[in-house]
């Protein structure tokens, strides 16, 4: 039994240090996770009088432990680079199977059937699961989360949204004196006493200038407002009143005016001038915004932003944001009891008494699960210093192993030879 017992501490101590020289080697991997030999004492059960004595084995057996600590965070230039504050991992689809990872190095990849159309993969081509953004009911997106999560796709295309309102704050001289030329004539500075411009968009995405002028048509507080489109379509009059602190009366918005367009169509525009005054001051424009887009695009990886909930938000060419997706975090009962697949990767363990467990999927800050951090990494939480005095130890181990193989051999050459 002695032989046996020396060939397991042998085989013992150079499994502890392969896992020790697998840690010390994935020292810079991203979220990789440092394990850990334990042994177990299995020689009682093998001697005489043993509860067990009929099992022929003995010495030391190994079980391999991983470490689930979180590992330090650095930062990355990359924005959709994330790591998990917190308990959770993140989870992939790969032809249907479901893998997690803490490595959360992602980046777009081509639909090879929809070019329009990017996959949002880490860093061996798995998709990142979670949930997408519908814009039915608002164009800058809602998460949906009531169905499983699926891979996460982005449309680098925002498509236009037509000018449905513009709204004006200004201040409205009220020294002004009527204009020299009564009849309104855009053509003519002498007809209104001021105007201001903005740009607005059609359903196509194709900008037009809307041109506002305002003309007092008496003295008192009562003005005028006439619009034009590209210097064509024009509208008004439309009257406008203020009281006599020089706020407002006019309920807003006013009623729509629609605009002919030069190449076919028409344009609806709401304009609202809540917060415009009357006061004895020069004309002048506080504000003066609209509701409409054009077509934008993603230009690249830079235009995106991760909040510490996983909501992943796009910025487009044409000055518009959106929620594009959601990250699904997944945790289990028993984490540290998942399979490891290389490459920073983790099965469940369908081991119904040793295994992971029953998955819990939910989003980030969800469900006990961690939230996430934006253009960062989690570094492998690999300790040197732990890991090389554990190499010490466990060469110390194989020597001490060693030397007790060599002297049952000297005990048995002895006998042998007393044998002769």
């Amino acid at each position: 039994m002695g032989f046996a017992a020396s060939l397991s501490g042998l085989t013992g101590a150079a499994t502890a240090i392969d896992i020790i020289g697998n840690n010390i080697s994935n020292l810079q991997t991203v979220g990789f996770k440092t394990s850990k030999a334990r042994f177990a004492d299995v020689l009682a059960a093998s001697l005489p009088g043993g509860p067990s004595a009929d099992v022929a084995s003995a010495g030391v057996s190994v079980t391999i432990i991983r470490q689930g600590d979180q590992g330090i965070f650095a930062g990355s230039d990359n924005p959709l680079d994330m790591a998990i504050s917190g308990q959770g991992f993140f989870r992939f689809n790969k032809g249907g199977e479901i893998t997690y990872s803490r490595d959360g190095r992602f980046q777009l990849a081509y639909d090879t059937i929809n070019p329009n159309t990017r996959f949002l993969v880490n860093q061996t081509g798995r998709n990142v699961t979670g949930y997408l953004a519908t814009y039915t009911t608002d164009p800058q997106g809602v998460i949906v989360t009531g169905s499983a999560p699926q891979d996460i796709t982005i449309d680098p295309v925002m498509p236009a949204s037509p000018t449905s309102q513009v709204f004006v704050g200004a201040n409205l001289d009220s020294r002004s004196a009527p204009p020299a030329v009564a009849l309104f004539d855009p053509a003519n500075a002498l007809s209104y006493n001021s105007t201001t411009a903005l740009t607005v968009y059609d359903a196509a995405g194709t900008s037009h200038n809307l041109q506002m002028y305002f003309a007092k048509p008496a003295a008192g507080s009562a003005w005028n407002l006439y619009t034009t489109l590209d210097n064509a379509s024009q509208t008004g009059p439309v009257p406008i009143g203020f009281d006599a602190d020089g706020l407002l009366t006019t309920a807003m918005p006013l009623a729509a005016q629609t605009y002919a367009l030069g190449g076919g169509g028409s344009l609806s525009v709401a304009l609202d001038l809540t917060g415009t005054v009357q006061y004895g001051l020069p004309f002048h424009v506080d504000s003066l915004t609209q509701d409409g887009w054009r077509v934008g695009t993603l230009a690249s990886s830079s235009g995106f932003s991760v909040g510490n909930d996983g909501v992943i938000r796009g910025f487009y060419t044409n000055g518009q944001s959106r929620k594009l997706a959601q990250i699904a975090i997944s945790n289990f009962i028993n984490p540290d009891a998942m399979i490891g697949l290389g490459d920073s990767q983790w099965k469940a363990n369908d081991d119904p008494v040793s295994g992971s467990g029953r998955e819990i999927l939910g989003v980030p800050g969800g469900l006990g699960l961690g939230s996430i951090q934006g253009n960062t990494t989690e570094q492998s939480n690999v300790d040197l210093n732990t890991e090389l005095v554990a190499l010490i130890e466990q060469q110390r181990n194989y020597q001490a192993s060693a030397q007790t193989f060599k002297i049952l051999d000297q005990v048995m050459q002895n006998l042998a030879n007393l044998g002769k």
